[in-house]
């Protein structure tokens, strides 16, 4: 095959890959959710929570993209899940969207279908705070549709039973105000507990000894993500951009890439997810109990303990002496007697 031949079929595969990329991006992957599975391990975790699936997900932005017909679809793949818990990370409407009340109904009515009989909560996200329109537009949807909103609030999540875990909800650090020191306040140090924020840099703020696991969204991680750069880079996730990431080496923080779009309906390596995590608990480690030590001294007197032969039923030379110089008193009698005897006169 000719050189130039070469060179012509690799530049047409390039022009296939890149045209399929592109078409994907802008075509399927806006309306692609995929489900990621993950495990949770700690001894902090009771037997009562073992095998709970708590589901999170994050930055609905419904209004500009995401329609009704792909809030549907969330809503069966969330329900498919099968979770204990439901997790939401804020950012109900797109910032471009318009709300009004057939948009609410429709935002009402399928956040009301998701299913969770452990429970559904929820924290604001930066759009939710832009006014207090909004807000008090995302508190009544939220209140309608049974999700319970944690900004700057801990509560302790049961199943059927007195041991639990707990969940602590921060406001976003764009233009919320997260409150650590108070929310943290009366969490117990043998709790496990998940941190759930809007915002991924949030996590700096958190004592790295106060929470087990992070969970937060609003990068999307980077919507449209080509390794040296994104579409979309937003402030507050800046330190933390996508991904999982290790914070002191303590908890691990999990930056979720969202369910919609904003900007421009387009994803590029960085698909739409719901995560789900499955508790699992594990048993305390066993401690051996350490056998005391020998010493030098002790071992000695052992191996002469050992060596030397039992002397209670054996007698020294001395006493089988005493024992043939002396008679019993009887015996001694008796020969005075015959002494005497012998002595008398015959009458």
């Amino acid at each position: 095959m000719k050189k130039n031949t070469k060179i012509l079929i690799t530049i047409l595969a390039a022009m296939i890959l890149l045209l399929y990329g592109l078409g994907d991006a802008f075509w399927f992957a806006p309306k692609r959710i995929k489900l990621r599975e993950e495990k949770l391990s700690s001894t902090l975790i009771p037997e009562q929570m073992d095998n709970i699936r708590i589901l999170f997900f994050s930055d609905l932005d419904y209004g500009t993209f995401v329609n009704e017909e792909r809030l549907s679809n969330l809503t069966d793949k969330i329900n498919n899940a099968a979770a204990d818990v439901i997790l939401f990370g804020g950012d109900l409407y797109d910032a471009e969207a318009s709300f009004d009340d057939e948009a609410n109904t429709i935002l009402e009515k399928y956040l009301s279908a998701m299913n969770a009989p452990l429970g559904k909560f929820a924290v604001y996200g930066d759009i939710d705070e832009e006014s207090d329109a909004m807000k008090n537009t995302v508190n009544t949807i939220y209140s309608q549709s049974g999700f319970e909103v944690l900004n700057n609030t801990a509560i302790t999540l049961h199943n059927k039973g007195s041991q639990s875990i707990t969940l602590a909800g921060l406001y976003n650090t764009v233009n919320g105000n997260p409150e650590i020191e108070p929310t943290y306040a009366s969490i117990s140090r043998d709790s496990y507990v998940i941190t759930l924020c809007h915002t991924p840099d949030a996590a700096d703020l958190v004592p790295s000894d106060i929470t087990n696991y992070f969970l937060a969204g609003h990068s999307h991680g980077g919507q449209a993500y080509y390794f040296f750069g994104s579409m979309y880079h937003p402030a507050g996730a800046e330190h933390y951009f996508r991904g999982m990431h290790q914070v002191d080496d303590k908890f691990t923080l999990d930056i979720t890439n969202g369910v919609g779009t904003t900007g421009k309906d387009v994803r590029f390596l960085a698909d739409q997810e719901i995560v789900v995590y499955t508790l699992h608990h594990e048993e305390e480690p066993k401690q051996e109990t350490p056998q005391p030590a020998q010493t030098a001294d002790s071992s000695a007197a052992e191996e002469n303990t050992e060596e030397t032969p039992a002397a209670d039923n054996q007698e020294s030379p001395a006493a089988e002496e005493t024992q043939e110089t002396e008679q019993p008193a009887e015996e001694q009698q008796t020969d005075d007697t015959q002494t005497e005897s012998q002595e008398q006169p015959q009458q």
